[in-house]
C-alpha cells in the first residue's frame, strides 16, 4: 500500500518547489496545503493570520489535511497517493502530527540565512513584526522535534537543485522498500 508522502520544514526550504517535481516525478498529484487553503477561501495566509489569528489559520490548515488524509484512506492505492507539501507550522497541532506519523514525510533544511534569501520580503507571515532572522530561530526552536520525530534527519536543500533534492527523497523512498 503506497502513503501519501508530506514535505515539511520551514519556510524557504522548497517545500512547494519539491513537492511539484516529486509529483511529476513518480506520477502522482501534489497538493500545497498553503495554496490550496488560498484557493478555496479566497484568503491568503497573512490575511487568515492578519484577520483572524493564528489559531484560525492553523485550525484551516489541520482541517485541510485531515480532509486530504480522509480521501486518501477512501482510495488507497498507488495513483492517487499524493505529495502533499505542508505550512511549515502544520507540525505544531496534534492531529496532523498523528496524520503524518503515517505518512512518508521528508524534512527539508537549509541555514537559516538562505532560507531568508529565499523568501520575499512580507510573503511569510510568521517572520513579520521582528526581526526575521530572530523569528526564523524561534520557529526552528519551535518546529525541528516534530520535523525530526516525523522524518529524522533532514535534507538540506542549500546546495542542491530541486531535482536532486527529489533524487535524495526517491532514494529514501527506495531503502525504506527494501
Amino acid at each position: 500500500m503506497t502513503r501519501p508522502i508530506a514535505l515539511i520544514g520551514l519556510p524557504g526550504s522548497g517545500k512547494s518547489t519539491v513537492g511539484g517535481l516529486l509529483a511529476s516525478r513518480l506520477s502522482r498529484s501534489c497538493c500545497d496545503v498553503d495554496r490550496l487553503i488560498e484557493q478555496l477561501s479566497g484568503w491568503s495566509a497573512s490575511r487568515w493570520i492578519d484577520e483572524k489569528g493564528l489559531p484560525a489559520f492553523r485550525a484551516a490548515e489541520a482541517l485541510f489535511i485531515v480532509r486530504i488524509e480522509a480521501d486518501q484512506d477512501f482510495q488507497r492505492n498507488e495513483s492517487s497517493a499524493l505529495v502533499v507539501a505542508t505550512g511549515g507550522g502544520a507540525v505544531e497541532t496534534d492531529e496532523v502530527r498523528k496524520i503524518l506519523a503515517g505518512w512518508s514525510c521528508f524534512w527539508l533544511d537549509a541555514p537559516d540565512s538562505v532560507l531568508l534569501e529565499r523568501c520575499e520580503p512580507g510573503s511569510r507571515p510568521l517572520l513579520l513584526g521582528e526581526a526575521a532572522g530572530a523569528a526564523l530561530e524561534r520557529l526552528r526552536k519551535q518546529r525541528q522535534d516534530y520535523y525530526r520525530e516525523l522524518a529524522g534527519d533532514p535534507i538540506d536543500t542549500s546546495e542542491s537543485t530541486p531535482s536532486a533534492v527529489v533524487d535524495v527523497i526517491l532514494g529514501r523512498l527506495e531503502e525504506d522498500r527494501c
